[in-house]
């Protein structure tokens, strides 16, 4: 298993079908509260959305906040197309949108920002203390970031089952734990770029399904996750979710949100 290259055009589309339609909004769902507690303590006019994505978290940030200026930047062409696409049907003029990755937030300098904002990209920084700190760098005095990032238990209620049937082939889980690992070090590297008062919370978001069939269906979608594994195992996987769990199945996926000021 492999995690896909979101930055080309496959990857983008990918994204969109899987990820981007299954996950990300549901995780954008509890960023989006916690800029909007905070918008509604403290004035502010720039807002920046990091690994913007098709617009996700921008655009109906954007369109209830007509106030704001959102700059949201994405490594992605793809994904910024996308956005703009978006924002332009939907007649929204105070997002805006580039091509720019967060290994690169110092081309930003000379702009400040109230909002930071980030959710489920933090993984995939190339170099996540140094863009931490680009990040705290672009933040105006008092402004605020909030992070969302997966947490160790996504999917655990899957990986069981698996292990019990494949033993050690689970390994090929791999590459998402080595994400999970990245996750775990954000409110270091907040702490780490001089933010205070960094607090995380996590969530628990429940995504059911009816028999084992579906769920490898939706894995198979997802970075075709079991794609590598023998039938014989996929197949032991769906007796034993079906034999286990007649009346559905139910894992989740944990979104953890960090967030810290300046």
């Amino acid at each position: 298993m492999k995690i896909p290259n979101f930055n080309t055009h496959e990857g983008a589309i990918l994204y969109s079908n899987t990820v981007g339609t299954k996950i990300s909004p549901k995780v954008a769902s509890f960023l989006s509260e916690a800029a909007v507690t905070w918008l509604r303590e403290h004035p502010a006019r720039d807002v920046l959305d990091i690994g913007c994505g098709p617009g996700t978290l921008s655009l109906p940030l954007a369109q209830g906040y007509p106030n704001l200026s959102v700059l949201g930047i994405d490594a992605s062409v793809a994904m910024v197309e996308e956005a703009i696409k978006k924002a332009q049907a939907s007649g929204i003029t105070n997002a805006t949108f580039r091509e720019l990755d967060a290994a690169k937030l110092d081309d930003l300098t000379g702009r400040a920002f109230d909002l930071a904002l980030s959710n489920l990209a933090f993984p995939f920084f190339n170099q996540p203390q140094k863009s931490m700190k680009m990040v705290s760098g672009l933040l105006k005095e008092g402004g605020h970031t909030a992070f969302t990032v997966p947490g160790k238990r996504t999917w655990e209620e899957f990986f069981a089952v698996a292990k019990g049937v494949m033993g050690s082939m689970v390994d090929f889980a791999r590459p998402f734990l080595v994400k999970f690992a990245q996750a775990e070090d954000l409110p270091n590297a907040m702490q780490g770029a001089n933010l205070n008062d960094v607090e995380v919370n996590s969530f628990l978001v429940p995504f059911t399904f009816a028999n084992g069939t579906e769920v490898l269906n939706f894995f198979s979608e997802l970075f075709h996750l079991l794609d590598y594994a023998p039938p014989k195992a996929r197949d032991g996987i769906i007796q034993a979710i079906d034999r286990d769990f007649p009346n559905g199945f139910t894992m989740h996926y944990e979104a953890v949100l960090v967030q810290g000021s300046k």
